[in-house]
């Protein structure tokens, strides 16, 4: 069961700092939610926090934070592990007990403007979920994509954000029962089924690294056979991959950056559905 955790930062955040967050996800999933209000995307999210309707926008956050562009993190447990109460400079938001917990950070830009010299801070609230599962543990952080100089109307150096997630990951190891999941091998069964198709490889070779690239998105597998048999030994540092939309299970994850070694996912673009990435995610994990 899902309860709230908490909604003391949503409560007490400045509109435009709500707006901010809900501008973070995609706008077809905001007009479903709250389908009376018109405009685009910045209009919407302008009116829907000054309604400030805490309730209804924790459950939004939770319930379509995995259609956002995304940065995942999987750890693997052997010991009691239990979801947090709070992240550094965050609260948890919404819960539900041993499975999953939904938290928001407050993230602090330090900006120096020019002509004449300057310092601001603009602060942002950052969405970051994280999945109990029996052995693992996900970890999900949405891409917090700022263009700073939008803020202002002179030029700007940005000098630095207060947290980052490399910040919280220290703090969830920190308790010592995580170690990165290796993805290498869900990873290459995956490709092997073609469920998806690499087109950009960064691989270990015996006393070297080297980087592959095929011309225009191409897979490797269907167009570079003995490219793709040296791959599927090799260490893989860093791939893109391209699901293929004629799978056997519909998905909207068109694609998706990993680095499988420390247990990396990355979703670069927003999904039509809310469990795509979740299936993606899934999949990887059941054939690892």
């Amino acid at each position: 069961m899902v309860s709230f955790a908490s909604v003391a930062i949503l409560a007490t955040a400045p509109v435009q700092e709500i707006k901010h967050l809900l501008e973070l996800f995609p706008i077809d999933n905001i007009r479903d939610k709250w389908p009376h209000l018109k405009g685009n995307k910045a209009e919407i999210s302008k009116a829907i926090a000054e309604a400030r309707d805490v309730a209804a926008i924790s459950k939004f956050l939770n319930d379509n934070l995995s259609c956002c562009k995304q940065h995942v993190y999987i750890f693997s447990h052997e010991e009691d592990v239990h979801l947090p109460s709070s992240l550094p400079s965050g609260e948890q938001l919404l819960s539900t007990p041993g499975v999953q917990s939904t938290y928001l950070v407050r993230v602090r830009y330090r900006v120096y403007l020019s002509n004449p010299l300057e310092e601001k801070t603009l602060d942002f609230l950052w969405p970051v979920r994280i999945d109990l599962l029996p052995k693992h543990l996900v970890v999900r952080f949405v891409v917090l994509e700022r263009d700073i100089g939008t803020y202002f109307d002179r030029e700007y150096q940005l000098g630095g954000r207060s947290i980052d997630e490399d910040d919280i990951l220290a703090c969830l190891a920190a308790s010592g029962h995580l170690s990165p999941t290796d993805l290498h091998k869900g990873i290459k069964k995956l490709w092997a089924d073609d469920f998806m198709d690499c087109h950009r490889a960064k691989y270990k070779k015996p006393i070297s690294v080297a980087s592959e690239a095929m011309d225009r998105e191409k897979g490797i597998k269907k167009n570079n056979p003995e490219l793709y048999k040296v791959l599927r030994k090799s260490t893989l540092l860093n791939a893109v991959f391209h699901v293929s939309p004629d799978g056997a299970t519909p998905c909207t994850v068109s694609a998706f950056s990993t680095e499988p070694p420390v247990g990396f996912v990355g979703f670069t673009r927003y999904t039509e559905k809310r469990e795509d990435t979740d299936l993606v995610i899934g999949k990887i994990l059941e054939s690892n």
